[in-house]
């Protein structure tokens, strides 16, 4: 168990780390009840080498916001991986009321030990730096000829904009090298560049020294918070061969160096097919010297966004962006739905974006959004699109208008807010099977008053032999009777019709549908992820709707819960279980076959019927 410690207000990422997980079948994230999650889970993949044993991982990234002071204790994260479950180890945290004394981060990164090539000579005289010569200092040789660099493209930045950091490794000496401690980037929103593996190498000249230069990181960083941050170090450690000479009294009285480095044909004895019997000679001898360099601490200056002038529409983004959005039909039924695409695009913190705001009048269902990125690989700056699809269904006929769709982002570059804005939608909406009815009016015509006679009337009795009988009685009894039923049909209905929850009821299986039909539109594209990504939000959409339960809160147990309470067991809560378990094991498997997306997707269609047939038949036990 690890323990960290946290301002209220400083975020900051939570990792879990998966090491040679072939088959993941399910992942549950511990309860973030004490904390905000501002962004997750995204997924990092790759590959570290450790004393020659490679092995693959998978990383699922967090960044939370603690909601209070106090000490708070995240369980471990559970998976089952190659059939069989692990569990992650808990992490405790302390929550403390200002940053100014947080301390260690609150979460390590996985350590990412990355070998890097023997470094070879270059042609000119600087292998010569590889001989330790006697009575040379060996410290200072290596301090002098290997180690690490930051650079960063700016160090004094707005909140939100983009800091791109990369961390290098300079040598002039044959080093095999291993990073042990990569920096946990506290206080950022971190998206690593993928490079290659493993690193190459390049030159770079400094003060006029010829190094061999290693990459070891590549991140681009966007500030959660403003104020003075710190970059921490990254740590390598190093094996470095130096060249040695053995004292020997038969040994010519000059350095047998010379003759070696004075030889016409001699170019790069690293190189040379003989070099193995350059180390076999008696005149020499090698060491490997273990050597651990980290980088120095980069401060890092965050300016608040200007709060003045700031829009209402504003929701976080920095950069430089486009929207659009568009609806798939103005003309539909009350008993249909319509889509509105909202599209982001751009240069900045697209990973970090929030929906733009959508004001949707009340005569509109709206459900909850899908949201895809579309993040252009090793961009930099961090370019790409995020996209949020939002069902709406009309609740009444009529001419509906929704109003403009405004994204407000901040600009570093104009130090300005700019204002996006879209055209307002204009939809008809003709009445369905189960449109709302609109009211009646009862109060026009309806009291009519009879002519005022201003002399007296002359009045006469008339006796029939109707009056007094039993059907005197039934017939005037009668309008009271259907006044009464009326009146309770009338309160009915509106309950009826003004019960939000009995709406989404009853048109839960119809949202489910529109959803699947969407999911078979990724299938027929070969997009997996995003197929058992809408598929997924099919099966919880149609259970949160329909079993009335809010969706921050679903989960297995309850669903099981609300399904006994109508008799609702055996194979088809299995099968349902079964269908999400697959969905959410495809989102972090490798790519899917088309065979199996396609039996997904007729199981749920046939999950989602059964449970409707089931659903009108057994109502809930008292």
């Amino acid at each position: 168990m690890s323990s960290t410690r946290v301002a209220q207000d400083e975020p900051f990422q939570l990792q879990f780390l998966l090491e040679n997980a072939s088959n993941i079948s399910s992942f549950q994230p511990p309860s973030f009840n004490d904390f905000e999650v501002l962004q997750g889970p995204s997924q990092m993949q790759g590959t570290s080498i450790v004393n020659g044993r490679r092995s693959d991982y998978l990383a699922l990234i967090y960044v939370l916001q603690p909601k209070r002071v106090g000490n708070f204790t995240l369980a471990g994260a559970t998976a089952r991986v190659n059939g069989e479950n692990k569990r992650s180890n808990p992490v405790t945290i302390e929550v403390i009321k200002s940053a100014h004394g947080a301390a260690s981060a609150p979460s390590q990164p996985p350590v990412s030990q990355q070998p890097f090539p023997p470094r070879r000579s270059s042609p000119d005289d600087e292998y010569t730096e590889g001989i330790l010569r006697k009575g040379e200092d060996v410290n200072a040789k290596l301090r002098k000829n290997i180690f690490l660099k930051v650079d960063v493209d700016k160090t004094n930045l707005y909140e939100g904009e983009q800091l791109t950091a990369t961390y290098k490794l300079y040598t002039r000496l044959p080093t095999n090298s291993s990073v042990t401690r990569v920096p946990a980037f506290k206080g950022f929103s971190a998206k690593d560049i993928e490079l290659p593996n493993p690193p190459q190498a390049s030159t770079e000249r400094l003060n006029g020294q010829l190094f061999k230069v290693f990459t070891i990181r590549k991140t681009l960083l966007f500030p959660l918070q403003s104020g003075a941050l710190e970059l921490d170090p990254v740590e390598v450690d190093n094996q470095v061969r130096l060249v040695k000479m053995v004292h020997n009294n038969q040994k010519r009285s000059r350095d047998p160096f010379e003759d070696i480095f004075n030889d016409p044909g001699f170019k790069d004895p690293f190189n040379d097919p003989f070099f193995d019997d350059f180390f076999n000679r008696p005149e020499v001898s090698y060491e490997d010297v273990p050597y651990k360099i980290q980088s120095t601490p980069v401060k890092i200056t965050v300016k608040p966004l200007p709060a003045d002038l700031k829009p209402a529409s504003f929701n976080g983004a920095v950069g430089n962006f486009n929207m659009t959005a568009a609806i798939d039909k103005t003309n539909l039924s009350t008993d249909d739905a319509l889509t509105l695409k909202i599209t982001v695009s751009g240069q900045g913190n697209v990973n970090l974006m929030n929906m733009p705001k959508v004001d949707i009048p009340n005569s509109f269902e709206k459900y909850d959004p899908k949201v895809t990125d579309n993040i252009e690989k090793n961009s930099n700056p961090l370019s790409g699109s995020r996209q949020y699809e939002i069902a709406l269904m009309p609740l009444e006929a009529g001419d509906q208008t929704i109003p403009p769709v405004e994204f407000s982002y901040f600009d570093p570059v104009a130090h300005a807010y700019k204002t996006i804005k879209s055209e307002p939608f204009n939809i008809h909406v003709t009445a369905g099977k189960q449109n709302k009815r609109d009211k009646q009016d009862f109060s026009v015509d309806k009291n009519v008053l009879i002519p005022v006679h201003r002399a007296p009337q002359h009045w006469t009795k008339d006796s029939g032999y109707l009056l007094g009988s039993l059907w005197y009685w039934i017939l005037l009894a009668l309008p009271l009777l259907a006044l009464v039923l009326g009146i309770i049909y009338r309160k009915r209905l509106t309950y009826q019709q003004n019960n939000m929850a009995l709406l989404k009821h009853r048109y839960a299986n119809k949202a489910a549908l529109k959803r699947l039909e969407l999911a078979a539109r990724y299938l027929k594209e070969g997009k997996d992820h995003a197929f058992y990504e809408e598929t997924s939000r099919a099966v919880w959409g149609y259970l949160s709707h329909k079993l009335q339960i809010p969706f921050a809160d679903l989960n297995k147990e309850l669903i099981q819960s609300k399904l006994s309470s109508r008799h609702i067991n055996g194979t088809n809560t299995q099968q349902l279980f079964e269908l999400l378990d697959n969905c959410e094991m495809a989102l972090y498997a490798p790519a899917q076959s088309n065979d199996k997306m396609q039996g997904t997707y007729q199981q749920a269609v046939k999950v989602i019927s059964q449970l409707e047939d089931e659903l009108k038949t057994k109502q809930p036990v008292v």
